[in-house]
């Protein structure tokens, strides 16, 4: 989307005096204009839906693996325990 006329003109008023009160600030400012504009590229719906499902996944992992380690294996917590005296 565009400048409108009274935007344009707005922004030139302003470009003129920065260019009579601070003709350093205008030249070094001038040299931002030549590049090409570009926009930062938001992710895509799907994008965050595969983010979304790689995490569940994870998370799903992270709780079973470990639950799946002790299975038949009930004294296994306590097996490291000193022999009472």
């Amino acid at each position: 989307m565009g400048l409108s006329a009274r935007e344009k003109r707005a922004l030139a008023g302003i470009a003129g005096l920065i260019r009579a009160e601070e003709p350093d600030l205008a030249h070094s400012l001038r040299s931002f204009a030549g590049g090409a504009i570009t926009a930062e590229v938001l992710p895509s719906r799907r994008h965050l839906f595969l983010v979304a499902m790689l995490a569940v996944v994870l998370v799903v992992l992270a709780v079973a693996v470990p639950a799946l380690g002790n299975t038949g294996n009930a004294s296994a917590a306590t097996s490291h325990a000193l022999p009472r005296a």
